[in-house]
């Protein structure tokens, strides 16, 4: 184990140099690199509740700062993030546990997988918001994936190995329902201005504000059209709401950002209306031109 310390060093120096962007390459790197800076690249147990909670705690916090800045404030793409970050965080530390035994393999993994889904699902909450509120949130959740790692690691490897594979995988899904629970209400709340305002079709309001709908709504135009329309709605009420709780200069910034979202939007909703209004035949009307009937005597020889 100590000769293997020097590269759980550089693996946890090389997560923080992993190049930054929001899509799933960053956060599957980044996982990989601490989840073998946390568990190693050895057999390993860490089934005991210190073990366990110290190993999932250092992997949480490390993952936040690692990721800070460029975690979605959308819950599906928070969520797609998080599977991208731990999975190989989880396989890592099922291999650990592989001396212990298959069991102990499989359940320790997928402790793993539910403490990050825990922490990325009220880290998604948390970049939605502004303040004291986001550090405070995202504070929590680390807490909460940390202390359910200590106390259910104990069951890794033993006779209810198979309920904890089991209870971890209800709970990385069940921890998520808060964050879609919470975007809902916000779309709801900050769309709703926006059609007082007359920036956004009320139909089209209570359709983004349900995601098993708004996914599939074909009046938003083809799949490519759809992603950017719903994506530019979600993102126009976080910056909504967190404009409503900053103060001073970074009031202004946010405003920018929901004149931006609102400019997509717009334009979206004026390509929509240009072709719904299009005619159905698609022929041009021909100009009328003079007829021999039209053109005026000639006065020629009076």
């Amino acid at each position: 184990m100590t000769a293997l310390l020097p590269l759980r060093g550089a693996a946890l120096v090389a997560a923080f140099f992993v190049p930054r962007g929001k899509g799933a390459v960053t956060a599957a790197l980044s996982g990989a690199f601490l989840g073998a800076a946390v568990f190693g690249f050895a057999k390993e147990p860490w089934t005991d509740p210190l073990g366990a909670g110290v190993r999932v705690l250092v992997l949480l916090v490390a993952g936040a700062l690692v990721l800070y800045g460029v975690f979605p404030p959308i819950a599906a793409e928070a969520a797609a993030a998080a599977a991208a970050f731990g999975l190989p965080a989880a396989l890592l530390g099922g291999l650990a546990l592989a001396g212990v035994s298959t069991r102990a393999a499989f359940s320790g993994a997928a402790v793993v997988l539910a403490s990050v889904s825990i922490a990325a699902a009220e880290g998604c909450r948390a970049n939605a918001d502004a303040g004291w509120r986001r550090g405070a949130v995202a504070a929590g959740g680390v807490s909460l994936g940390t202390l359910y790692a200590a106390l259910i690691a104990p069951s890794c490897g033993g006779k209810s190995s198979t309920a904890a594979v089991a209870v971890s995988l209800l709970v990385g899904i069940a921890a998520w329902a808060p964050a879609f629970a919470f975007e809902s209400r916000r779309m709801r709340r900050e769309l709703s201005e926006e059609v007082s305002l007359g920036f956004l079709p009320a139909d089209d309001a209570a359709i983004l504000a349900l995601p098993w709908k708004r996914r599939l709504e074909k009046r938003f135009g083809r799949a490519d059209e759809r992603r950017e329309y719903v994506r530019s709605a979600l993102l126009l009420a976080v910056a909504r709401q967190q404009q409503r709780r900053r103060v001073g200069e970074a009031v202004r910034l946010r405003q920018l950002e929901i004149i931006a979202f609102r400019t997509r939007l717009r334009r979206t909703l004026a390509a929509r209306a240009s072709r719904f209004t299009r005619p159905e035949s698609g022929e041009f009307e021909r100009p009328k031109s003079a007829t021999r009937s039209e053109v005026p005597p000639s006065s020629s020889g009076l």
